[in-house]
């Protein structure tokens, strides 16, 4: 229990220090990895990325950067969280999600 305590103290430094943290070794298949990787992708897109670019921190961002073309290519990166308290809550359009 106490090496679990230490790894749990070194995740929250590190999140604290640095903002994230990789994780190496976990055993996770590189086919489920792949898949997650879709599926994720795939929930954004058809859930996600209309509300997510029409939001108001991101339009003022564009105009503050005087960015007119929406085809340019600018790294936006979307987070959601989920519970296991209400299924209305999860995505509903990309199939293979749940």
């Amino acid at each position: 229990m106490e090496r679990r305590a230490d790894t749990l103290a070194l995740i929250d430094n590190y999140c604290k220090e640095w903002g994230f943290f990789q994780l190496i070794n976990h055993g996770i298949s590189k086919e489920l990895l792949d898949r997650v990787k879709k599926v994720a992708t795939e929930c954004y897109k058809l859930e996600r990325e209309a509300s997510f670019k029409n939001s108001k921190p991101v339009k003022l961002l564009n105009e503050l950067l005087g960015k007119e073309d929406e085809k340019e290519n600018v790294d936006w990166e979307d987070v959601f969280l989920l519970s296991n308290e209400n299924d209305e809550e999860w995505p509903s359009k990309t199939l293979g999600f749940k």
